[in-house]
């Protein structure tokens, strides 16, 4: 009797797990769009408290790695990380003992089954070596080692390398020189041309009725909504992990007390997981033309990263013709050098041509011969460190002739 009673206890801790997991997840994807595979990233062990915390440093990177960079980005559906440890947590496994060794590989398919994803993590340190595990269901089918580049070095050509050999995915790298003012001619045609960003200055939301920036959409995981108006006592008080439109004054630069911005507050667990973002509507752009790309940030914390994505008509037989969401698709990408915390409003620009040329970064490949990419959405995404971005004039003009 006590047996049974320990078997449907277990059963029943196994299930509400599953369900934590699931919540953790991105949102399944609409039924239009075919399913992309899941990841999980497991918590990297390491020996002494130097090792954990490069541990914990690495699979951060990597995590980030897998869902923003590898092949383009947004190919893979990514299980919380804080998620993750807390169906470690309730399934009561020792995960940090045994002196940098890995968990039981019992203990080890307890997780796996219980999380289900298609792909999972997990990673060792040794000094600064790491050494990554891929299961692919339950199968341990692939090892990778690397060699942690010194505190002073990014490690992220060495974590695009374990990825690949661990994947096969690629990685596009993003230009050193962003904006190229070398052309009069391209000057002119900038200081001349009309601004296409909608609500460039988020300006909207203290002329409508309903208060918001319908023209832009904060996201967290499956919430989004339009950035709404506050006041300034709101801005002091705003919760963490939400967007606003607020008074410039709030974001603390002397030189800038006139208008308003987009404020975005974010937690550390958010940071250091899915991030926060906010994604401008539907911009209409030519194939192949160059644009180029301008807006004012400030940070108090987190690191901005900024998307360019790219969408062409195509359309498929569940979609709702009607609804611009079914029929656009995305088939270009392009990202901007991340920035880090400044002291004041400073400027990001980039240059870029939308073209099937480009393709891979978004849907790529084969999908992607004879699409025409008609619309642009900018995607205002940060991440890393807990803090405030205040975000102000966005600008995409056109500079080709």
């Amino acid at each position: 009797m006590n047996m049974k009673l320990h078997q449907l206890s277990m059963a029943a801790l196994l299930i509400a797990v599953a369900s934590l997991c699931a919540q953790g997840a991105d949102p399944p994807p609409p039924q239009s769009q075919p399913k992309k595979p899941t990841v999980a990233v497991l918590p990297f062990v390491g020996g002494n408290e130097s090792e954990k915390t490069l541990a914990e440093k690495m699979r951060f990177a990597v995590s980030q790695k897998l869902s923003n960079d590898a092949d383009g980005g947004n190919k893979y559906d990514r299980l919380d990380n804080v998620q993750i440890d807390m169906a470690i947590s309730a399934l009561q496994i020792p995960w940090q003992g045994n002196a940098g060794k890995l968990p039981d590989d019992d203990d080890i398919q307890k997780v796996i089954e219980t999380l289900a994803a298609d792909k999972t993590f997990l990673g060792r340190v040794e000094g600064r070596k790491l050494t990554v595990n891929l299961y692919e269901g339950a199968k341990l089918t692939r090892t990778a080692t690397v060699e942690i580049p010194g505190d002073r070095e990014s490690p992220k050509l060495t974590v695009e390398k374990l990825i690949t050999d661990l994947t096969g995915a690629k990685f596009t790298h993003i230009r050193e020189v962003e904006a190229d003012h070398s052309d009069p001619k391209v000057e002119e045609r900038f200081a001349q041309r009309p601004n296409l960003a909608p609500d460039a200055g988020f300006e909207e939301a203290a002329k409508s009725d309903k208060r918001v920036a319908a023209n832009w959409g904060a996201i967290l995981g499956a919430n989004r909504y339009a950035p709404p108006l506050i006041t300034d006592d709101e801005a002091r008080t705003l919760p963490k992990d939400r967007v606003a439109i607020v008074s410039k004054s709030v974001a603390g630069d002397p030189k800038e007390t006139q208008g308003h911005c987009l404020m975005m507050r974010m937690s550390k667990d958010v940071a250091e997981n899915n991030g926060l973002a906010c994604e401008s509507t539907w911009i209409p752009v030519e194939h192949g033309k160059t644009y180029r790309f301008q807006v004012r940030y400030h940070s108090t914390g987190p690191v901005p990263r900024l998307f360019l994505k790219g969408f062409a008509f195509k359309p498929d037989q569940f979609g709702d013709q009607k609804d611009p969401e079914a029929v656009r698709r995305e088939f270009y990408r392009t990202q901007i050098l991340p920035r880090h915390k400044n002291a004041a409003f400073d400027l990001i620009e980039m240059d870029f041509t939308p073209s099937v040329a480009e393709a891979g970064k978004g849907d790529g490949g084969s999908k992607a011969v004879g699409m025409k990419i008609e619309w642009l959405r900018v995607d205002l995404y940060i991440y890393l460190s807990a803090g405030d971005v205040f975000f102000d004039d966005v600008v995409v003009k056109k500079i080709a002739e």
